[in-house]
């Protein structure tokens, strides 16, 4: 079977995602892509950014802006903001 994602990893992978969107400022008007949050981030964990991106849906940290023509983009959720910062600052 597949390897499982450790505790630490996991938020290793959340806070890499927050903070990429959080600098390019994707808040209400701005996203990002799924593949531009996925550089950056080691290739035997890649695997696990869309069960990690997953989770900050449900914690409504990140919102999924919507399908584009080059994939799905995603943006943080405004109304979290110091929730946000509080985890990568």
């Amino acid at each position: 079977m597949g390897k499982r994602l450790s505790k630490s990893e996991h938020e290793k992978i959340k806070k890499n995602i927050l903070k990429k969107l959080y600098a390019n400022q994707a808040f209400s008007k701005g996203h990002l892509l799924y593949e531009r949050l996925m550089s950056g981030i080691p290739s035997h964990l890649k695997g696990f950014v869309k069960e990690v991106l997953d989770d900050l849906i449900k914690e409504e940290l990140v919102i999924l802006y919507g399908k584009t023509n080059y994939g799905d983009a995603y943006q943080l959720n405004i109304k979290k903001l110091k929730e946000i910062e509080a985890i990568i600052l």
